[in-house]
């Protein structure tokens, strides 16, 4: 039985009543080229089914050196804010903290490579290949544990990640508003930036653009953060999955606060 150590790094995965997806998922954090990292799934009011699965699934972690943590809050409707920040909340000792979500698979050394770009206020930025339906159904955990799913990106997402990485970098370098672009199912930063701004906004209730109005809050700080563009180079693979929220952003419920001139330190976050 291995002994979890003091990591330096938090990676929180979001979930909901997902076990399949997230059975998948967290299988490739036990192939990762380091066990500097604490492993927390943030689950936004799951069933007890999750639960249970996280006890056994412990006991692989443990083996690894991996400390697994599950923050679970009543479900009261899509609550992610809230429940992230209560993530982050739980501990204050790891350094660097990165999101993702429990329908996506790491590469090998996903949690390196943000370890070693990691500097005081740097803002990480990711893609992700998004495997189709017939691909994502076929898949299974001898494929994860070889790394085999690492050679499933297609070209066409290769071009999609890098025009985003280009739409990122000269966008951030010349100042665009919505840059870098930012997805948070592959996002991390300093954790002294993200208490700066006091984390995710609570007010985000409903699904969509929290993450984009955390993105939007530590760009307008000053200093401004570093931004470490990863598109291309540090990708997740997102699992098909039918998709209830496919409105525009305009319709989403969070769309009229999100077009408010909202403080770069939000008034309802990290502390409330």
């Amino acid at each position: 039985m291995g002994v979890s150590l003091p990591s330096s790094t938090r990676v929180i995965i979001t979930a909901y009543n997902n076990l399949p997806l997230l059975r998948m998922a967290l299988r490739g954090y036990l192939r990762q080229t380091t066990q500097d990292f604490t492993l927390v799934i943030a689950d936004d009011g799951s069933t007890p089914e999750i639960k249970n699965w996280l006890d056994s699934f412990a006991r692989e972690t443990s083996a690894q050196g991996i400390e697994l943590e599950h923050v679970w809050h009543e479900d009261l409707g899509f609550r992610r804010s809230m429940i992230l920040n209560e993530a982050v909340r739980q501990a204050s000792d790891e350094s660097l903290l990165i999101f993702s979500d429990g329908d996506c698979i790491p590469p090998a050394d996903f949690v390196e490579k943000h370890n070693r770009a990691h500097v005081p206020e740097s803002f990480h930025v990711g893609g992700a290949y998004r495997l189709d339906q017939a691909i994502s159904e076929e898949l299974t955990e001898k494929d994860i544990d070889s790394g085999a799913f690492e050679s499933l990106g297609s070209e066409v997402h290769r071009k999609d990640l890098s025009r985003r990485r280009f739409k990122s970098r000269w966008g951030t370098f010349l100042r665009l508003k919505n840059r870098p672009k930012v997805l948070g199912l592959n996002m991390a930063m300093d954790r002294d930036l993200f208490e700066d701004v006091n984390g995710f906004d609570e007010k985000f209730v409903g699904y969509g653009l929290e993450d984009s109005d955390l993105r939007d809050r530590v760009m307008r700080r000053s200093p401004r953060p570093r931004v470490v563009n990863f598109y291309g180079d540090n990708d997740v693979y997102h699992l098909w999955h039918p998709v209830n929220n496919t409105v525009e952003r305009r319709q989403l419920p969070t769309w009229g606060y999100y077009q408010q001139r909202r403080p770069v330190r939000c008034e309802t976050g990290l502390s409330r």
